[in-house]
């Protein structure tokens, strides 16, 4: 049955890797987020982990080039029943982390998906989509938090840079494949946990957004 309540203990992860200034910018957001019972958790390079010394993070130095294992040793670390992720370029929202735990207070709801902006602030960059398992997405149209399963095998996608999970289904399905070294880890994610609990639910939110600015990296050209 499903379950309401106050909003769950909340833990953001946040992968970093030579970047930062990015990543100041991104705690900075982060540091003013309105929900009541949150941690930081920070996996980035040596130099970056410390960055911030004046906010209670959570710090962990790694410094291998695999999103995926990065993520894993936050998960590791992290003690709230959900887990928020959010990549070093990307802005938070005031609200984001209050509007994103909030769908899991339903115990059926095992994942969030936000929406994301793109660098400029002003055109979307995700909304809400499904998967398939060959890759492809479908838009979803949602006009407030809305609770879906999955449909014909398709689950709701979530974008790495605005979504989240309840910590113990994520556990369950062995968190992040490292063999998703970059791009569609979380993709793999969505796919595997709606095998393991077809009829869990994944929130879509339009009120958790990010910006995503999408900093340049060796698979992204300089614009």
């Amino acid at each position: 049955m499903p379950q309401g309540g106050a909003l769950p203990s909340t833990s953001i992860i946040v992968v970093s890797r030579h970047r930062p200034q990015a990543l100041a910018r991104c705690l900075a957001a982060l540091a003013g987020q309105t929900h009541p019972d949150f941690e930081i958790v920070l996996v980035a390079d040596p130099a970056s982990a410390g960055l911030r010394p004046d906010l209670p993070l959570k710090r962990l130095a790694f410094d291998r080039a695999n999103v995926s294992a990065a993520r894993n040793e936050g998960l590791a670390l992290a003690a709230g029943d959900v887990v928020l992720f959010i990549d070093d370029d990307a802005l938070a929202e005031p609200g984001w982390a209050e509007a994103l735990a909030a769908p899991f207070a339903d115990s059926r709801v095992i994942a969030a998906a936000g929406f994301t902006r793109g660098p400029d602030g002003l055109r979307w960059q995700v909304r809400a989509e499904r998967i398939t398992p060959s890759g492809r997405a479908l838009p979803l149209e949602v006009a407030g938090t809305a609770l879906l399963p999955p449909e014909n095998g398709c689950p709701v996608s979530t974008i790495g840079t605005n979504c989240g999970f309840r910590r113990t289904a994520l556990l369950a399905v062995g968190g992040f494949d490292p063999a998703f070294a970059y791009y569609l880890d979380e993709s793999d994610v969505n796919l595997r946990m709606a095998a393991r609990f077809p009829a869990g639910l994944t929130a879509v939110v339009p009120a958790a957004q990010v910006i995503h600015g999408a900093a340049p990296g060796a698979g992204r050209g300089a614009a």
